[in-house]
């Protein structure tokens, strides 16, 4: 009686028939070159630390924002309250405390495309416009007369620095001690 099997009769291997060169394996003669074909490498596994969830986005958004091999700008005062709005201090460039860089940074005002591993620590070019947010800012803290609200929007070109006017803003804003909020994208 034979065996059952799915196979067609035609195909199916006899019982006792044994596989071409399933015998025991013989070393060739000295001095003769022998193919081995099939022989499998050992490929070793991936063994590498898959990322933790959420790992590979923190990293894409991580933000340097000191580079210790920069150059020192020398003579970098750190904005405050007083010289935020000060008009010869405009083309001048001003530094953020330790203390304020971490307030910014727990608001997320700092954006990677901004380019803060290009110095030594953080600062801002005072440019005219700044100035005079300054200036709002300050006459809206005065206590002089009926508070009132500013709105502006602000438009320009990609690159133009209104990343760096909003941060600016936030910034003059927590030097009053005022509460920032910001909805970063």
């Amino acid at each position: 009686m034979l065996p059952f099997s799915t196979s067609p009769i035609p195909h199916r291997v006899p019982l006792n028939h044994k596989k071409a060169g399933s015998g025991p394996k013989v070393a060739p003669k000295k001095g003769t070159k022998t193919l081995i074909i099939g022989k499998k490498k050992f490929v070793p596994e991936n063994r590498a630390r898959r990322p933790a969830p959420g790992e590979r986005k923190a990293l894409r958004k991580r933000i340097v924002l000191s580079n210790v091999n920069a150059l020192e700008v020398p003579g970098m005062q750190d904005i405050d309250e007083e010289n935020m709005f000060d008009g010869r201090l405009e083309g001048h460039v001003l530094g953020f405390s330790g203390q304020l860089v971490d307030q910014l940074r727990a608001v997320e005002a700092f954006k990677s495309t901004q380019g803060w591993g290009l110095f030594r620590r953080p600062g801002t070019l005072m440019r005219r416009e700044t100035l005079d947010l300054g200036k709002m800012i300050a006459e809206m803290s005065s206590g002089d007369g009926p508070r009132k609200t500013i709105r502006r929007v602000l438009v320009g070109e990609r690159g133009s620095g209104k990343s760096m006017m909003l941060l600016q803003a936030m910034t003059m804003a927590m030097l009053k001690g005022w509460t920032v909020i910001n909805l970063p994208e």
